[in-house]
């Protein structure tokens, strides 16, 4: 005679609610267990269904994917603007650099042009030979 597979037990959703409201009412999870004839680690599977939180997740962390998702998203925003003000410093102080670097040439070439001049506009256009 064959032995008879047993598959998985399927118990309604009404029911697993039920339990989980016992044992957080205090209910012993073994005495409950024993009652229903279902192994105890099933029970707080149960109730870490009923409360959204996947196995092995921190109950005081994000509870939902959007609120995650969210303070993720502000992490970053908080990054970008600590390296937007990085940037910005970068420029100010180049910025000044530059024209600290001007008024040296100036005070130095006496005239306060330019060196050099720029190539006329009129100039014939000619290829080199």
């Amino acid at each position: 005679m064959a032995k008879k597979v047993r598959g998985y037990r399927r118990h309604p959703i009404g029911m697993k609610q039920k339990v989980v409201a016992r044992m957080e009412a205090g209910e012993s999870p073994k005495a409950l267990a024993k009652e229903l004839g279902v192994n105890r680690t099933l029970l707080y599977v149960w109730k870490r269904n009923a409360a959204s939180r996947p196995y092995g997740s921190d109950p005081d962390g994000p509870q939902d994917l959007k609120e995650q998702r969210i303070r993720e998203l502000e992490a970053k925003i908080g990054q970008l603007e600590a390296a937007l003000g990085r940037r910005a410093q970068e420029v100010d102080f180049f910025g000044g650099a530059l024209r600290g670097i001007a008024a040296l040439r100036q005070a130095k070439s006496g005239s306060g042009g330019r060196a050099s001049t720029e190539k006329s506009a009129d100039a014939p256009k000619r290829k080199a030979n």
